[in-house]
């Protein structure tokens, strides 16, 4: 039965999702500022070398990122395309997952190492949660 009251609970949890997911696109640009115009400190924060081929897979990543963030915050709405760029967010959370491990091996600073994985491990289940809401809400 059609109500005023669950219509507004409807658009209020609508702009929460919205809202939620649109708070992640904008990590996405953050994490992806960092990872191409700063690949070095980056490094420095996870206590690994500084290589060529270290800075690339950061821009590599950072792009990634970035390109998510966009489908995110060009979206007005719980749209199928939002959703993907959510869903797309987990995915590279498990990229990122994989490259922490290998990273984790060669660490020099491993307490602020684990500090940052624990970060990204967070924003990870922020990541999966955002997806399963606007997937089991607007699907």
């Amino acid at each position: 039965m059609f109500s005023a009251k669950n219509a507004y609970h409807h658009y209020a949890h609508e702009d929460q999702d919205t809202e939620f997911a649109r708070g992640l696109g904008w990590a996405s640009i953050a994490i992806a500022a960092a990872e191409i115009a700063m690949p070095r400190q980056v490094e420095k924060l996870l206590g690994i070398d500084d290589t060529p081929d270290t800075r690339g897979t950061l821009r590599a990543l950072g792009v990634r990122e970035l390109c998510q963030g966009v489908c995110i915050l060009t979206e007005d709405g719980p749209t199928e395309q939002m959703r993907s760029g959510v869903w797309a967010r987990v995915a590279g959370d498990v990229l990122d997952t994989a490259f922490l491990g290998a990273a984790a091996m060669k660490t020099k600073k491993p307490g602020l190492f684990a500090a940052v994985a624990a970060s990204v491990m967070a924003i990870g289940v922020a990541d999966l949660l955002c997806a399963k809401r606007l997937s089991d809400r607007y699907a």
